[in-house]
């Protein structure tokens, strides 16, 4: 029997044009849609990002049930609580959507190194920007500063 594949839902709260669970639902493998609320995180929703949320898993949740699964609702530092959910479910991999700000290109490895030392694959997937940061470079290997050169580029 196929191990299964914990698909994290971050800001991407949508079933429809979801890359991520495109991807997990294609292996194949059992699928654990989850969501973590990490209070702890220095990007955690307040009070009116918290109303917006409740609403959003809501429907999120009820989407996901009537296509025959649950939501799985954590609470707590998003590390711990995926390799928790990994260990309760026996998922082999993580499958979630890249998230862009100050802090999460180092928390992603922090989470991708700890999983992987517990023999649990993470695949991060693009899903809210129209190209990844690192695909749109200026010629010598750096970010654009000017806004048209960019435009550019993307074009």
């Amino acid at each position: 029997m196929n191990q299964p594949v914990i698909c994290l839902f971050a800001n991407d709260l949508r079933l429809a044009d979801q890359p991520a669970l495109s991807a997990a639902v294609a292996s194949g493998a059992p699928v654990v849609p989850c969501y973590v609320l990490d209070d702890t995180a220095p990007d955690a929703p307040g009070a009116a990002s918290r109303w917006w949320l409740h609403h959003s898993l809501a429907a999120l949740g009820l989407g996901i049930a009537a296509r025959g699964s649950r939501l799985v609702l954590r609470r707590g530092p998003l590390g711990e609580s995926l390799m928790g959910l990994a260990r309760d479910t026996g998922a082999t991999a993580v499958y979630f959507s890249r998230r862009h700000g100050p802090d999460a290109a180092a928390e992603e490895r922090r989470i991708r190194d700890s999983l992987a030392a517990a023999g649990v694959d993470c695949r991060p997937f693009g899903a809210s920007l129209l190209f990844e940061p690192e695909r749109i470079l200026t010629a010598t290997g750096g970010p654009y500063k000017v806004f048209t050169p960019f435009y550019r580029a993307c074009l």
